[in-house]
């Protein structure tokens, strides 16, 4: 009987911690920009309502390798997260996922300080959340 009552125990525990890496896991798409060839092209990607529950944010690049300089995330509390990445993103990669400071954040502000490397046109930068 007490073994029983332990498996039960422990495969409910397995399921809710699934659950909540599922939760965590849940990947969306916050918005694009493009990057120009001109040094230090900045571009700020703002909205409308904060942006609940994130917890880390990934840059994806596509026609063209990027150079990010800066990123930073403003939160709806008014705070503002300098932000670590990698200098140099090849077409078609990406960065780590970036954690940001506290948790779960509302995000009402991402902005990128960077321009596009070895490509004729714009690179495109998207920017993921989770």
């Amino acid at each position: 009987m007490k073994k029983t009552l332990l498996a039960i125990m422990a495969l409910c525990i397995g399921f809710a911690t699934t659950a909540d890496a599922a939760r965590y896991d849940k990947v969306k798409h916050l918005g694009s920009t493009r990057l120009s060839h001109s040094e230090n092209d900045r571009d700020v990607l703002r909205f409308r309502n904060c942006r609940n529950g994130i917890h880390a944010i990934q840059l994806r690049t596509s026609r063209g390798q990027v150079e990010i300089e800066r990123l930073w995330v403003r939160y709806a509390n008014g705070e503002r997260d300098n932000l670590n990445v990698r200098d140099r993103i090849s077409k078609g990669g990406s960065t780590r996922w970036i954690d940001l400071r506290g948790g779960s954040r509302c995000v009402v502000e991402i902005g990128i300080i960077g321009d596009t490397e070895r490509s004729r046109d714009q690179a495109r930068v998207d920017i993921w959340a989770r």
